[in-house]
């Protein structure tokens, strides 16, 4: 009798988007389509253009076109359009299956002031923030702010970009209303935020939670409420960079990425244990990575942020820290998408 050849899961893998971080998609994308198992998956090449035109493996088509025939969407758009639960709503109305967070989960990580909001009643640490609306008039906020409330340096960012877009730290009250009308030329809203002087650390979990048969061991990992806990990674970038902007994070050699992270095992245990409850509280799924700053001196941790689709480039922490424990990107693929078919 011949053996039946098993199907392959097709697997649209999207990228690209309207977005500022339109180049890192690509990667992100391209790195998935080279590392998905070839003997499971048929991955399918799914652009999206700078100014929304679609494309399926290269052809310009219609977006029902392009959505069509997948048994399943790898996701791999990021900001704008992708993670703001805008994709996911349209992914949502024709009933395909996607990666990653929901509409909700990801509307609200992408809102860095509003997932504050929720850090905070869930008794997470967050840096003292005001946020700014374009059009209004702002400079007595600000002054306020920054007399009252915190003290120069303060970070400037826009409220919903990635990849630290348009991110400044201002220790100049001269330089604060130019720093924020260059925030503005990105979002309508903007963030002034306390600064906290610290070390960087990240963290991604796994949701469900990694088992023994999923090629990981315990190294450096925690597992809460079937969520899993990658090790904690710290962030030290060099070649004059502030903080971990998008050049530290993109450029080979701009940083300095540690995993584990050369903290104790109970700062470890804190950062893991707020990586998983802030994947919780925003209603996240699949994977996301929550970045924190060590506070110097008195060990708080504080939550910036928590991204529903980190990057899986060549560069990126996530898939670091999954090799750390002991999952190569193959085998994070395969459980990335595992989650998002149950």
């Amino acid at each position: 009798m011949k053996k039946e050849i098993p199907k392959l899961l097709r697997v649209g893998v999207l990228m690209g988007g309207p977005s500022l971080e339109h180049e890192v998609s690509l990667n992100t994308g391209q790195n998935v389509i080279d590392n998905l198992d070839k003997t499971k998956y048929e991955p399918i090449a799914v652009k999206i253009s700078k100014v929304g035109k679609w494309f399926l493996e290269g052809k310009s088509v219609s977006q029902l076109e392009a959505l069509s025939g997948h048994d399943v969407v790898f996701n791999a758009l990021h900001g704008t359009f992708g993670e703001d639960g805008k994709v996911q709503a349209i992914l949502e109305h024709t009933g395909i299956k996607y990666t990653g967070s929901g509409i909700a989960g990801s509307a609200i990580a992408m809102d860095k002031f509003h997932s504050r909001e929720i850090f905070k009643l869930t008794g997470l640490n967050t840096p003292k923030t005001l946020k700014l609306k374009k059009g209004e008039n702002y400079l007595a906020q600000v002054g306020f702010f920054v007399n009252k409330i915190t003290k120069l340096p303060v970070v400037v960012k826009p409220c919903s970009n990635g990849s630290s877009v348009g991110v400044q730290i201002v220790d100049d009250l001269n330089k604060l209303e130019k720093a924020v009308v260059s925030a503005f030329k990105l979002d309508k809203f903007v963030l002034i935020e306390e600064f906290v002087k610290g070390r960087e650390l990240t963290c991604g979990v796994l949701d469900p939670a990694l088992d023994d048969k999923g090629g990981a061991g315990n190294f450096a990992t925690m597992t809460v409420s079937s969520i899993t806990a990658l090790p904690v990674t710290e962030i030290i970038p060099i070649k004059n960079h502030k903080f971990f902007n998008y050049d530290a994070k993109y450029k080979t050699g701009h940083s300095n990425e540690i995993t584990p992270a050369p903290i104790d095992e109970v700062l470890t245990k804190k950062a893991q244990d707020i990586a998983i409850k802030a994947h919780r509280v925003l209603g996240c799924s699949g994977y996301s990575r929550t970045d924190m700053i060590l506070k110097n001196g008195n060990g708080t941790i504080y939550v910036l942020e928590t991204n529903t689709l980190p990057g899986l480039t060549k560069n990126s922490l996530l898939p670091k820290a999954a090799q750390v424990a002991g999952l190569t990107l193959t085998q994070l693929l395969d459980k990335i998408i595992d989650s998002s078919l149950v």
